[in-house]
């Protein structure tokens, strides 16, 4: 019994650890975090961005996921279907936000991966330029 006991502590622990360098920025994460527990804060940044859209607290989810992607991109994840998932949620809160440009890169962002790790999307095309002229995504690497 009391292995089991010392394993749910340690599974609590575990979560304990990675929730509590969820409101530091994605630089202090990766100096504070080792990087075997980095995918574990990005799913929790994951977890915590739904329930923010649950609770239409639209800024906060954006957040989240802006750090979850920039910690999968730190950790040489930049070209993942994950990634390209993230992106495409992203893409669609900027797009209820009303910030239609930067939903427009984030999301031909994540067509872009998916076409280079070789999923097919259908007819995707790349040469529809925007309406407006937008400015490139500032927090997000190339």
């Amino acid at each position: 019994m009391k292995i089991w006991q010392i394993v749910a502590f340690l599974i609590m622990a575990t979560g304990v650890s990675a929730e509590a360098h969820l409101d530091s920025t994605s630089k202090e994460i990766l100096e504070r975090v080792r990087l075997s527990r980095i995918p574990q804060v990005i799913t929790a940044l994951e977890e915590r961005a739904a329930k923010s859209m649950q609770s239409d607290l639209m800024l906060n989810a954006r957040e989240d996921l802006k750090k979850a992607i920039q910690l999968k991109q730190a950790i040489g994840m930049k070209e993942s279907e994950g990634n390209a998932k993230l992106l495409e949620r992203i893409a669609s809160l900027e797009a209820k936000l009303g910030n239609g440009c930067e939903a427009k890169q984030l999301s031909k962002l994540a067509r872009q991966i998916y076409l280079r790790i070789g999923m097919n999307l259908g007819a995707v095309s790349f040469d529809q330029k925007p309406a407006v002229t937008c400015s490139e995504v500032s927090w997000l690497k190339d």
